[in-house]
């Protein structure tokens, strides 16, 4: 029997995953949103799966390839939520960190802080003050999600954020993290939530990558 690792990371890709934003350490080089979230939640996860609303190109397949990623792909005759709860699923993990590749500037500190929250209860989602919860970058316990899913009766639609909210919901042990009061502290900019939906917010992305380097490059030539 397989021991069960402690954290997995879901990455559903919505179909922006291509879009490219500039590396922060390397100015010549871009790097896709899928690649940035990857590169975000590597290092507190202990397996990675990617599910894509689409048949992804091999260039994605091939760029993500060194994160030893997961694979699913939603098929034609199934909801994303379902196939996502198969994601679940098939991870090892008892914890799953459940994001998009729309949130490139996702902390790691953050993300260990929702795992953290969530020991003991079957979700930790981060809550605003006023009242906006996070469900698409939330931590879920496995069993506690795949169950729901699994006993869920009305089909699923194509809106995933709604219906993973739908979800949620019904979620008994659920411990919301604020996100002025607690995650602040970790992330002061709260670039964590920060969404590209659109080429306008895309270009909004890579001017903050921009600044980021730019205050990378000042701090080094302080040194």
């Amino acid at each position: 029997m397989q021991a069960t690792s402690a954290r997995g990371a879901i990455i559903f890709a919505t179909g922006l995953e291509e879009k490219t934003i500039s590396r922060q350490f390397a100015p010549q080089e871009s790097g896709t949103l899928l690649e940035y979230v990857l590169d975000s939640v590597w290092t507190v996860a202990d397996e990675l799966l990617v599910v894509f609303s689409h048949e992804p190109k091999l260039s994605i397949i091939e760029a993500i390839s060194p994160f030893a990623v997961k694979v699913l792909t939603v098929p034609k005759n199934q909801s994303a939520v379902r196939t996502i709860a198969d994601a679940f699923k098939s991870s090892k993990s008892e914890y799953c960190l459940l994001a998009t590749e729309r949130v490139p500037f996702l902390k790691p500190n953050v993300a260990l802080a929702l795992f953290e929250s969530a020991r003991g209860n079957d979700s930790a989602i981060p809550k605003w003050n006023n009242g906006t919860v996070e469900p698409m970058l939330a931590v879920y316990r496995k069993n506690a999600f795949t169950r729901l899913v699994n006993s869920w009766k009305q089909p699923f639609s194509s809106n995933v954020s709604k219906e993973i909210a739908s979800v949620a919901d019904q979620l008994f042990d659920v411990k919301f993290v604020s996100v002025e009061g607690d995650l602040t502290k970790l992330d002061p900019e709260l670039d964590s939530f920060f969404q590209v939906k659109d080429e306008r917010t895309l270009l909004v992305a890579r001017d903050k990558a921009s600044i980021k380097r730019k205050r990378i490059q000042v701090k080094k030539v302080a040194k």
